[in-house]
């Protein structure tokens, strides 16, 4: 469990992170959601979070425990609590996909067979397989993304960190993320996810935080989260449209798109207004 406790952060004069409290990893809470319009403090919440950044005030615990700084702890920290960037290709070192994969394994002296066979299950996990000996440079930005994933699952880390996961890819690419997402949540992983994407949050998401200039101002289930039409308008944010169906056409509130299309009682009635 992660706990933010009273959490500032500043860079220089400018607040980031105002007052912040709250805690991840509750029971049935797998895929945690981080909303808020650009600017508002869902990276930095995540630099924070990995340890690369350190609060001006307040404290973060890891499983009842404070963050320390020193760089054993901060190893430790980061085989627990592992982060995907927005730009995956900032964590892409090597040219060929097994390599790049195996980078952090090699790192932590690992024997190399435990290496082999923990890429080998990663690369199957991710759909990958076919793409182990192909150089980086020649993969789509969407392939590029999961072997940035690939190469933090290795770590069988507790917790892993998506910032903007959805940021520069094609629907198909999308739609890939939520197969994905929704796989490793159901294989026990958790996950939090830093998005302004309100239709892809509330299709993946438990539990959501909503940021505005710093400061949690709203949170809740998916029911409790994207309800207030007015207060995401603030935030700069577009209510989901299964939400806006449920609220302005009177439809029930299904949990993803495809309970809508699979309600015949809904398509019997709209073929009979047809």
């Amino acid at each position: 469990m992660i706990e933010l406790q009273d959490v500032d952060f500043a860079y220089d004069d400018h607040q980031v992170l105002k007052d912040v409290s709250l805690t991840l990893g509750k029971p049935g809470q797998n895929v945690i959601g981080l909303i808020g319009q650009n600017g508002s403090g869902k990276s930095t919440m995540f630099l924070n979070l990995v340890g690369i950044l350190k609060p001006t005030s307040g404290r973060i615990l890891l499983d009842g425990q404070p963050l320390k700084y020193d760089k054993k702890s901060l190893t430790h920290l980061r085989q627990k609590v592992c982060i995907v960037f927005q730009d995956s290709e900032q964590q892409l070192f090597y040219s060929i996909v097994k390599d790049d994969i195996a980078f952090a394994l090699h790192n932590l002296k690992l024997p190399q067979d435990e290496v082999v066979a923990r890429v080998r299950k990663v690369l199957k996990q991710l759909d990958i397989e076919h793409l182990k000996d192909r150089p980086i440079q020649y993969l789509s930005g969407g392939q590029k993304k999961r072997v940035a994933i690939a190469g933090i699952l290795v770590l069988k880390s507790e917790w892993l960190l998506l910032d903007e996961p959805t940021a520069g890819l094609d629907p198909d690419g999308k739609q890939r993320m939520i197969t994905l997402i929704k796989g490793l949540a159901a294989n026990g992983q958790k996950i939090l996810i830093s998005s302004h994407d309100m239709d892809f949050m509330y299709e993946i998401g438990d539990y959501f935080y909503l940021l505005q200039h710093g400061n949690i101002v709203k949170q809740g289930d998916k029911k409790t989260a994207f309800a207030d039409d007015k207060l995401l308008s603030e935030c700069s944010l577009e209510q989901p449209w299964l939400m806006k169906l449920h609220q302005r056409l009177g439809l029930p509130l299904y949990e993803h798109a495809d309970a809508m299309f699979e309600d015949e009682q809904l398509i019997h009635t709209l073929s009979a207004i047809q």
